[in-house]
């Protein structure tokens, strides 16, 4: 994810890659991994090196720099000439920036990778192969495992509850397994997943309304809406850092953008059957949302944030149009890709189980 402030103008201002030639010419590889980044210095030599060790070698990497000013560009053209870089001159955020290279792109799968990860040798391949065995799949999602507790989930999908919250599927999970076979998902993780670039122009790309979170999600979103399904990769494993340049940003800012897009991704692709039918769910969450912003002093702020999403409904609702002309599934199917409740409860109950397993094994 990406933070920190917006300007009001930005072009894109250079791109180059490793063999001198146009990032704009025609892609000579069926993969772009694109990488946002914002003031990612600490983290990109990691991450570009893991993917040099790539056992699938036809992509090419793409890295969007939003502005940085910590050395990033110099970086990367000094010690990976390799990797294109598209430099604009603001700060536009994970969505803008993987539109930036997605209109730029001419391969066939576009990866999205987060500049704070390492990537395992067989990634790439993994999800490569997993979109192949899976035709109607707009995208496939990988295993996130934490930088720090390598044997801590940090996301195997994203899931969408009934009322309409998304989560990261394991989060904070002991990886025992519980995960390892490759299965359908509601949602692809922006952090490290491979989309076929056609069904993301289709489906309109990223919503560059959302500045940072629940960008991967409000996409998902729109893939299931669009009769496309996720899929999750198992044996296609990243290693996160866990918030990464977005973990210095105040969190009164993540705070805040979480409780509007949350809000845009249920206007817009929420089918009105089914959320009259979870009306009562999602006010019931409102509601425990906004006392445990009194509780963590973010009232002011939780207030804000709906203000702000009463300005958008206008806005909103236009979009909503165009959304919902594209949908090919019935409110029933979109609410069996959903989950039934909230996953701490499910979190609890699988580490219970993890504990009794590793219990036996010993």
């Amino acid at each position: 994810m990406l933070g920190g402030p917006r300007k009001r103008q930005s072009t894109v201002k250079a791109e180059h890659d490793g063999t001198g030639s146009s990032a704009t010419e025609a892609d000579r590889f069926p993969v772009s991994v694109i990488i946002p980044n914002w003031n990612g210095v600490e983290f990109l030599p990691a991450c570009l090196e893991s993917l040099r060790a790539q056992a699938y070698s036809a992509f090419r990497t793409v890295v969007v720099d939003n502005a940085s000013s910590d050395g990033s560009v110099a970086l990367i053209e000094t010690k990976f000439p390799e990797v294109s870089i598209l430099r604009l001159d603001e700060n536009k955020g994970f969505g803008a920036a993987m539109n930036i290279a997605l209109r730029e792109a001419r391969s066939d799968y576009v990866a999205c990778l987060n500049n704070d990860t390492e990537a395992d040798p067989a990634w790439l391949g993994e999800l490569v192969a997993c979109l192949e065995r899976h035709p109607r799949a707009a995208a496939a999602t990988s295993k996130m495992l934490n930088m720090n507790e390598r044997e801590r989930i940090d996301d195997c999908g994203d899931i969408l509850t009934a009322y309409f919250r998304a989560y990261a599927r394991g989060r904070g999970e002991e990886d025992a397994g519980q995960y390892d076979e490759e299965e359908q998902v509601f949602g692809a993780s922006g952090g490290a997943s491979l989309w076929r670039s056609e069904v993301v122009r289709e489906l309109g790309y990223f919503d560059e309304d959302l500045f940072a979170y629940y960008e991967d999600v409000d996409l998902s979103f729109r893939a299931n809406l669009a009769g496309r399904e996720c899929w999750y990769a198992p044996r296609a494993i990243v290693f996160h850092a866990g918030g990464g340049t977005s973990r210095r940003q105040a969190s009164e800012f993540a705070y805040y953008h979480s409780v509007r897009n949350r809000w845009s991704m249920i206007v817009k692709n929420g089918p009105a059957p089914l959320l009259w039918r979870s009306a009562p769910r999602i006010v019931f969450a409102e509601m425990l949302s906004l006392a445990k912003a009194v509780t963590e002093r973010k009232t002011i702020l939780t207030l804000k944030a709906h203000r702000d999403v009463v300005r958008a409904l206008p806005g909103w609702a236009r979009r909503r149009k165009e959304v919902q002309r594209m949908r090919r599934i019935s409110s029933g199917e979109l609410r069996r890709l959903m989950s039934a409740g909230y996953p701490s409860l499910g979190h609890r109950i699988r580490e219970a189980s993890a504990s009794v397993f590793r219990a036996r094994a010993t």
